[in-house]
C-alpha cells in the first residue's frame, strides 16, 4: 500500500495528520496480511482521541497567540508576525501529540487491546 498523492492531502480524523502518513506507520509493521493492514489503516484514520479540556486549550492558545502579538508591537515589529508565528508554534505542538497519539492507538491496535481505558492515553 503506496501513499498515493490523494492519500497525502486526505487528513484523518484528526485533522493535522495524512492518511498517508497512516500508511507508512501501518507498512513499517512486519507481518500482517493485507487485509489487516487496511483494516488497522481504517480504524487509524477513523479514531478521534477524547477531548477534554477545550476551554482551557483555547484559552492558552488564544493567549500565546495574543501574547505573540503584543510582544512583537512591544518590540516595535508588526504584531501579526508575533500573532502568526504564535499559531504556527500551536499547530506543530499540536500535530507533535497527535502523531503521538496515533502511535500509541496503533500499538494498542496490534496488540489487540481495542478496550483501552482513556485514562491510558498518552499525555
Amino acid at each position: 500500500m503506496a501513499p498515493t498523492l490523494l492519500d497525502r492531502v486526505t487528513p484523518t480524523a484528526v485533522g493535522l495528520v495524512s492518511r498517508a502518513w497512516v500508511l507508512r506507520e501501518v507498512a513499517a509493521v512486519p507481518g500482517l496480511s493485507a487485509a489487516r493492514r487496511a483494516e488497522i489503516v481504517d480504524q487509524l484514520c477513523s479514531y478521534q482521541p477524547p477531548r477534554k479540556h477545550g476551554l482551557r486549550d483555547n484559552f492558552i492558545a488564544w493567549m500565546v497567540m495574543l501574547g505573540g502579538a503584543m510582544v512583537f508591537n512591544w518590540l516595535d515589529l508588526p504584531g501579526w508576525i508575533g500573532f502568526l508565528l504564535g499559531l504556527i508554534g500551536l499547530v506543530v505542538v499540536a500535530r507533535v501529540l497527535m502523531l503521538r497519539v496515533l502511535r500509541w492507538r496503533l500499538a494498542q491496535l496490534l496488540t489487540g487491546d481495542r478496550n483501552t481505558a482513556v485514562e491510558d492515553a498518552p499525555r
